[in-house]
């Protein structure tokens, strides 16, 4: 038997390089769409891993949530510290990596390396976080000029809708073509719609979901005179004994 030895045309090598394009043009978005269903799902896990550390918190501190008296603990900066002793990583896995998404591009410097950010509601009374008159009050952005608010130990007793409170959550979208889209987006300053995207919320109850903005209940703390309102999860309206979702 004589094989032939001529090799590829042109033609055939013109062909060949099609078929390649056209498979690599069909396959690399379901390569894209897999990877970010990965990232989501490593998310969702650390947020349930920091929903165990809160589990533990609330043991050693008489069923309280954390309270550091700093009106600006909601910040990943913050809150961070009282929780990370207890966020409990497995084999070789840096436990500071659990308080970060792992598709957040922040650099981890900034908001030192956490891409979740706490309620405010859970270390404000309903009545406190009712009578915020500004919602910039705790925004560390304007530290410098804000009062300084009251904050309150809370107890898990008092939380009414443990399903419907989002007690952590991503403060970016991460996951979405609308990516890094933040709760106080202006659309005049940067464009973006704050209602926008979806994002990994941990509910009072453990739960954790992900969830278009859009679900996410406007907050209405009755005393703030808004141009707009914002898918803020500190100021629920009535804290913890509120809803942000239906």
């Amino acid at each position: 038997m004589r094989f032939d030895d001529r090799g590829f045309s042109l033609v055939e090598l013109l062909l060949t390089v099609s078929l390649i394009s056209v498979l690599f043009a069909f396959l690399m978005p379901v390569y894209y769409e897999t990877k970010k269903l990965s990232l989501r799902s490593k998310c969702q896990s650390n947020l349930r891993q920091i929903a165990c550390a809160f589990d533990s918190y609330l043991a050693d501190y008489e069923g309280y949530y954390p309270n550091t008296n700093n009106q600006y603990l909601w910040g990943g900066y913050y809150w961070r510290e009282p929780l990370r002793k207890y966020v409990v990583a497995s084999g070789s896995e840096d436990k500071n990596k659990i308080l970060s998404c792992p598709a957040d591009p922040t650099p981890p410097g900034v908001y030192a390396g956490t891409s979740y950010a706490y309620s405010a509601c859970f270390y404000m009374t309903p009545e406190q976080v009712n009578r915020i008159a500004n919602p910039n009050y705790i925004r560390v952005k304007f530290a410098s000029t804000n009062p300084k608010l009251p904050c309150s130990s809370i107890p898990s007793s008092m939380v009414k809708h443990p399903s419907k409170k989002v007690l952590a959550a991503e403060y970016w979208t991460l996951h979405a073509a609308d990516n890094n889209v933040g709760w106080y987006d202006d659309p005049a300053e940067t464009g973006n719609d704050p209602w926008s995207g979806f994002r990994n919320y941990l509910f009072a109850d453990g739960r954790v979901r992900y969830l278009p903005t859009k679900e996410i209940l406007p907050a209405e703390s009755p005393l703030v005179e808004r141009p707009r309102l914002l898918p803020d999860i500190n100021l629920t309206r009535n804290g913890v004994q509120g809803k942000d979702v239906n």
